[in-house]
């Protein structure tokens, strides 16, 4: 079977890589909670910026 190889920039890889260490962490977090998780909490530890809701 033929190896393929996928070309990305240093910092496309680099981002891809924080992204799964930031996923892995939240998981460990969710795993580990027993109440509800905020929206707040979830958008801190994945990276973004939670938007408020206009009721």
């Amino acid at each position: 079977m033929e190896e393929k190889t996928i070309t990305i920039s240093v910092e496309e890889y680099k981002k891809m890589l924080a992204t799964s260490v930031r996923v892995e962490l939240f998981a460990d977090y969710v795993n580990g909670e027993k109440y509800s998780i905020s929206r707040e909490d979830c958008g801190k530890f994945l990276g973004f910026k939670v938007m408020e809701h206009e009721e």
